[in-house]
Order: structure tokens, then sequence, then C-alpha cells
């Protein structure tokens, strides 16, 4: 094949994937796309609000996070909107130290509190090298991500729900020995749908926090026991639990919360399973993918 017939076969491929990628994004333009994305053993999600804007919600270990967000945001998009780190555990944090080096962050979610580990020390000269607004969050606070008036797309919602500002002051005095304990818990709501972003939080703390019905819970602590009872899936009602977990030698998911779940009827979806795990939702009704 000649040079000049395969750069004009080259830039067809191009404009052919550009416009299939203009129409997906086109298609979920006013729609939510919450994406549980297969980091291994650990927590990693990738929000893309109705109106576009991204936000990142912990980074799990290693690096498998950039390459989800690689597939999910448009190559030339470099900038997130949030990070949202829930507390500083490797297999929440790690990934973010590489998302900050490859994305400009608009503002980071943390309650600043420490670890003594190089990954956090890590985390830490990523911060300075960003240097960016850090945000601390207060239970109560709400984080709206306006949508549009004129293309009538809903805003979304994150409401925090733990913890509160007195208790960031009382760990930066003494964190608790289990860093759990201090995971960022948010109730994430688009019109008539709603999903709790629980992080690694024990159930004493989470079964106090629930005051509303929603359709997707995000399993606490990788489907550990400590993260899951009955009052707790009660309280919800989810129709779908997500389990963010890998291979691990902890036993994550328990068998005594899997069989829990399907007791209630509750919809199960694994990233060891299922792969990159993806919730759409128009404000009213919503839909799930899997990708392996």
């Amino acid at each position: 094949m000649a040079t000049k017939e395969k750069f004009l076969l080259i830039s067809a491929l191009i404009l052919i994937s550009l416009g299939m990628l203009f129409i997906f994004q086109s298609q979920s333009f006013g729609k939510l796309r919450l994406i549980f994305c297969d980091v291994g053993q650990g927590d990693g999600i990738l929000i893309i609000a109705p109106s576009g804007k991204q936000i990142v919600v912990d980074g799990g270990p290693g690096t498998k996070i950039v390459d989800c967000l690689g597939q999910k945001i448009p190559f030339w998009d470099r900038k997130i909107e949030l990070v949202v780190l829930t507390h500083p555990q490797r297999d929440h944090l790690e990934g973010l130290v590489e998302v900050l080096a490859r994305y400009q962050v608009e503002m980071i979610m943390t309650t600043g509190v420490a670890n003594e580990t190089d990954v956090y020390r890590a985390w830490e000269e990523a911060l300075k090298e960003e240097n960016t607004r850090i945000y601390t969050p207060n239970a109560g606070d709400e984080i709206l991500v306006k949508g549009s008036t004129l293309a009538r797309v809903e805003p979304l919602v994150l409401k925090v729900l733990w913890p509160s500002r007195s208790d960031i002051d009382q760990w930066g005095v003494k964190a608790p020995k289990d860093l759990n304990e201090t995971s960022i818990v948010m109730r994430l709501e688009y019109g008539g749908f709603c999903a709790y972003l629980t992080g690694d939080i024990p159930k004493e703390i989470l079964e106090t926090l629930i005051d509303t019905e929603c359709e997707l819970l995000k399993v606490s602590h990788h489907g550990s026991k400590t993260g899951t009872n009955e009052e707790i899936l009660d309280s919800v009602n989810p129709e779908v639990a997500v389990i963010q977990v890998g291979k691990n030698s902890f036993g994550h998911p328990t068998k005594e919360v899997l069989d829990l779940l399907e007791s209630k009827g509750v919809k199960i979806l694994r990233n060891d399973i299922n792969g990159i795990i993806e919730v759409v939702s128009d404000a009213e009704s919503f839909s799930l993918w899997s990708q392996h």
C-alpha cells in the first residue's frame, strides 16, 4: 500500500473513532455514569456527572485506576473536577498519586488524616506538586454539580454523611488505630436515583448514617463482615450491591455478607467477577453494564 493511501486510511479510522466517541458522549449527556473501576483489591470509582464533569473517589492499589480513566474519559480531556480520598490506606490511595501526575485536578477532598507509610508520603508530595484547592469535608455538606436548565439536566448532589469537622480535628491529635473509621461516606443523588459510597467504614458507624433508601449500595470494606449487616441492608433496601474486590488473602467478600445480600434479593456485582461495572441513570431509572 502506498504511503498516501496508508495516510488516508489512518486518517479515516481516526475520524471514525472520534465520531463514534462524540456520538457516545452526546448520548451520555444528561445521564449519570457511575463507574466502579477494576483496580484489584481496593476501591476506585469514576463519577461522570450529567454535565460531563468528572469526580474520582479513591484510586486503588497500583496504577490500574488510570487505565480505567483512560478508557472512560476522552483522551483530550486532562481535567478532573474533584478527587476524593476516603481514607489513607494503600488500597484506596496509591493510584491517586498517578492520577494527580496525569491530570489537572481542580479540588481534592481529604480528611488530612495521616498514615506513616511510603505511599502516604508520596501522596503528600503529590499534593504539594498539584498545588490545588484542598477541601476538608464536614457531615451535612453538599457538593452540587450543576446541570443545565436549557437541556433539562438535573444537578448531581454529593452529600457528606461522615465524618464531622470535629471528628477530623480530634483525629489530627490522635487518629484511631483503625483508619477505616476515618472513611469519608457520601450519598450520591441524581433525581430519583441515589447510591451510598461507603469507603471502608465499619458497620457500627454506617448504620447510624443511613436516613433514606437507595437503589445502590457500594458495600463497605470489600465485602468484609466488618462493613455490612442486616440493619444496614434493611435501611438502604438496595436493588444492587457493588463489591470492589480483587484477588486477596483476606477472604473478601465473606460468605456471610454474600448470603445476607442474596437473602434480601439484592443483585450482586463484583469487580473480580464482572470487571469494570458501570451504572447509568437518567435520574428516573438506571441500567447496568460490566466489562472484563
